[in-house]
């Protein structure tokens, strides 16, 4: 599919949800950004009126099931979020919590609970929820990435009870921006759960980009470094 461009304000408005989780971290690295002929301006969003101002939006690492349940006691706005992340023209990042509710669909409970629709922003996508393991668990990585500005520094990739990629429709087409080194891999969900078979390939895919929409099962936020919101910004909400 082809997203024709728009035409973007000089002042550009981007949300980022906040009912729970780590938005204040986001919308701090966005107000470092000077993207070259534009402002970013952020705001946090708990209601709709304050999501109807914004050019795009972030959803915050959390608790997706809790940041599901605050927003619809909100009049009108999951159905929004639902509506904004579906959009083919509005540029949605989920980062860890946020990357589940931009999937199609996600797996809990060891695969013996029902799988929790997403809000589908990435049609084709079935992810894993802490497929990394606990809290406890948690580790960092330094990626190299080839699409970031100063691509010889490596990017410190934050993981915190991370969701991971259970796996891609081969129908739909993804750019893969960052893959995990194979000894930070998980171990594979199970193969007899409501998902399905995983594919192993796509186990490792920590940053996805579906023309406005982009992913990430890590942190950029608590990483100290503004690159990957910089990218986002360039490629997703501006598309330059």
């Amino acid at each position: 599919m082809t997203i024709q461009p728009i035409e973007l304000p000089e002042t550009i408005v981007i949300g980022v949800l906040a009912l729970q989780g780590a938005f204040v971290e986001h919308i701090h690295y966005l107000q470092k950004l000077r993207p070259h002929g534009h402002t970013i301006k952020a705001i946090p969003i708990r209601t709709l009126s304050e999501l109807e101002q914004c050019q795009a939006l972030v959803i915050p690492g959390g608790e997706s099931t809790v940041i599901s349940s605050i927003a619809s006691h909100t009049p009108g706005l999951l159905e929004a979020l639902i509506e904004f992340a579906r959009n083919p023209a509005k540029a949605v990042w989920g980062t860890c919590a946020g990357m589940i509710l931009m999937a199609d669909v996600d797996g809990i409970g060891g695969g013996r609970k029902k799988m929790v629709k997403g809000w589908e922003g990435i049609g084709g996508m079935k992810v894993w929820r802490n497929l990394y393991g606990t809290q406890l668990e948690s580790f960092e990585s330094p990626l190299t990435i080839p699409s970031l500005s100063n691509p010889s520094k490596p990017f410190n990739a934050i993981f915190i009870r991370a969701p991971a990629v259970h796996s891609l429709s081969p129908q739909i087409q993804v750019e893969v921006v960052a893959q995990l080194p194979e000894q930070f891999l998980p171990p594979p969900p199970p193969s007899d759960s409501p998902l399905g078979e995983p594919n192993l390939d796509d186990l490792g895919k920590v940053w996805l980009k579906k023309g406005k929409k982009m992913v990430t099962s890590f942190h950029p936020e608590l990483s100290g470094d503004v690159r990957v919101h910089e990218f986002w910004v360039e490629k997703c909400v501006l598309g330059r």
